[in-house]
């Protein structure tokens, strides 16, 4: 008899005679035990003959919690069923998820299962209809779920650690040894219960027989899918989705040391939208006594620095050493590995995102791709400062509707017509259903957003290192005051556009020396730096491209890249260097500057590496 064949046989006769159903989205009696049975033999049949680890046992129900499964069809189709269960995890804390059944479930047949989860602060989906927000920012791109059970997969929503939905614990801001432990419960709990998902060898072709599993969600929604990722032993997830996603929470949230004071504001602080929006979020004491550090100190300590380093994807990409995880007496549990398992994954960022940038998608596309998938990078001009309470972005964002009226801060596509949500369906047609060519309407080469319904594809992203070689341009010698002048930069020009317009797009770099006025310092001075333009149509003021600008944190020598991204040169128009005293991002609550920067005269000099690549139109 084949493992197929058993594994039907089994199920049909612990089955209950009238579960073949005839649509009611109502509860059907559990058969849970008998389905644990028919999973563990089913995949121990298997690696009798293929090698592969036996099912992992599904976790215990929550206490006062009966879960029960609705079981297939035995002959025919049925409706499928949305159903709520919660279990216990390995930390001890409740989990809590909603399960969607394909539109149809027919007996004999198995389908892939996608894993969704909200961002920060927000609750799982459990109710088919219009699209949940993948993010608080508002963003609906990327979580369609009615779409993916029409078209016959299923679904798992889940509530994040701690954030008021039925998942209890701490929040750990996707602590693999918190976090984590609490999502790989819900990944075996649905390989031990549901008897319809699909197998398939993992990627990697080490295991045989594993679930097929996809992951969609976006910022914090994204970053467990990264965490699962690098975690799973199984390697069950074939095809994620992640979008804003970071790739490192420090440079993230204090990037150079510098404590982005808006958005940490926004994240951590008592009072602030995302909490008002959900008063149930429960913080680990360390998360809070570390963000209030900060904001008194002007910068992150060493067990912070571990603390966020620990819970992002570059730890397990870049083998980063990492001491402690949440104040002294702490270690990590997982050492980082540098073998990134091998996945498809479409990977979209936000151009004009002030939180997690077009850098973090870049880092998040190159580790992913040296793993050997399918690995593609898109970009939009949306992201998490388009809408926080739906009309006013989070920092300020003023020349967005003078320069870009068309929708620009909203918009999320790449080009004129790809947009995330129908890219996804495409892209787990082809990755979790083996439909050749379904993703052949997504470009292969990474897509970068100049403006909305305006994209480029470029064989590879402009960096100092790889790409369309940059060029150098000397700044002279630049000087003003550190901590003083928001929002006001001092600018260099680097070149005028010709008669063809120019382009601008990927990461610049710089190679620059901030010193004191006549070597005189005082404190720490803290500058910002970015490019701009000075359009030919309003030359009187200067366009910061993207909204995004790196903080360089006291005196000495710089060898770093800026925040990525792009945009269209007109011709006429102006590419120049800009660089801040104070910038709105790092000056939170209307103060001069809760970080406290020297305010100093600094004198700046050295070159700019700019990513050019000429004047060419829309290709997508």
């Amino acid at each position: 008899m084949t493992t197929k064949r058993l594994a039907f046989a089994l199920l049909a006769a612990a089955a209950f005679a009238g579960c073949s159903g005839g649509g009611s989205k109502g509860p059907i009696p559990s058969v849970g035990q008998a389905q644990d049975a028919v999973s563990r033999m089913t995949a121990d049949a298997v690696a009798a003959t293929t090698g592969s680890l036996p099912a992992p046992t599904a976790p215990p129900d929550a206490t006062g919690v009966t879960n029960t499964v609705p079981a297939p069809p035995t002959k025919g189709c049925r409706t499928g069923n949305i159903y709520n269960i919660t279990v216990v995890a390995p930390t001890g804390d409740n989990v809590a998820f909603t399960v969607f059944e394909p539109a149809q479930l027919c007996a004999g047949k198995t389908y892939p299962l996608v894993f969704q989860a909200p961002g920060w602060s927000g609750t799982r989906t459990t109710t088919l209809g219009s699209s949940a927000p993948s993010s608080t920012a508002g963003l609906t791109v990327g979580n369609n779920l009615s779409e993916l059970v029409a078209a016959d997969y299923g679904v798992i929503s889940f509530d994040q650690r701690g954030m008021g939905g039925g998942t209890t614990g701490k929040i750990r801001s996707m602590d693999p040894d918190f976090e984590g432990k609490d999502y790989l419960s819900i990944l075996d709990w649905a390989q031990a219960r549901l008897t319809w998902l699909s197998y398939a060898p993992t990627l990697d072709g080490k295991d045989k027989h594993e679930p097929v599993y996809g992951s969609i969600g976006g910022s914090y929604g994204g970053m467990y899918q990264m965490m699962l990722l690098n975690i799973d032993k199984r390697h069950r997830l074939r095809a994620i989705t992640p979008n804003i996603t970071p790739s490192n929470l420090n440079f993230s949230l204090y990037p150079g040391g510098v404590i982005k004071t808006l958005w940490n504001n926004e994240l951590f602080a008592t009072g602030s939208k995302f909490n008002s929006n959900n008063p149930g979020l429960t913080y680990d004491p360390f998360q809070i006594e570390t963000f209030e550090s900060g904001l008194a100190t002007g910068t992150e300590d060493s067990y912070s620095h571990d603390y966020f380093g620990y819970h992002s994807a570059d730890y397990f990409c870049n083998g980063d050493s990492i001491a402690t995880n949440g104040g002294p007496g702490t270690s990590p549990e997982l050492a980082p590995t540098r073998e990134t398992p091998k996945v498809n994954a479409m990977v979209w960022i936000g151009v004009r995102d002030t939180l997690f940038n077009f850098n973090n998608g870049y880092h998040n596309y190159s580790c992913l791709q040296r793993a050997g998938g399918d690995v593609r990078l898109l970009s939009y001009q949306a992201g998490h400062n388009s809408a926080l309470d739906g009309t006013v972005p989070l920092v300020p964002d003023p020349y967005v509707t003078l320069f870009y009226p068309s929708g620009d801060s909203v918009d999320s596509r790449c080009g004129k017509t790809l947009s995330e949500d129908a890219a996804q369906l495409a892209w787990f047609n082809q990755y979790l259903k083996g439909e050749k060519n379904a993703a052949a309407g997504i470009p292969t080469q990474p897509c970068i957003s100049l403006s909305a319904g305006d994209a480029i594809t470029v064989p590879a992203v402009p960096t100092i290192t790889a790409g369309t070689r940059t060029t150098a341009y000397n700044i002279g010698s630049m000087t003003l005051v550190a901590g003083v002048g928001l929002d006001v930069p001092t600018a260099t020009t680097l070149y005028t556009a010709g008669a063809n317009g120019d382009v601008e797009l990927g990461i610049p770099h710089v190679r620059i020396n901030v010193a004191g006025v006549d070597g005189i310092v005082t404190g720490t001075p803290i500058v910002f730096i970015g490019l701009g333009i000075k359009h030919a149509s309003n030359p009187a003021v200067w366009d910061l491209i993207d909204n995004n600008v790196l903080p360089l944190r006291g005196v000495g020598y710089y060898d770093v890249d800026m925040i990525g991204g792009g945009a269209r040169l007109q011709p006429g128009d102006q590419l120049g260097f800009l660089v801040y005293g104070l910038q709105d991002q790092y000056a939170g609550d209307g103060n001069v500057s809760v970080a406290s920067p020297a305010v100093v005269p600094v004198n700046i000099t050295g070159t700019v590496y700019v990513p050019r690549i000429g004047a060419q139109p829309a290709n997508i």
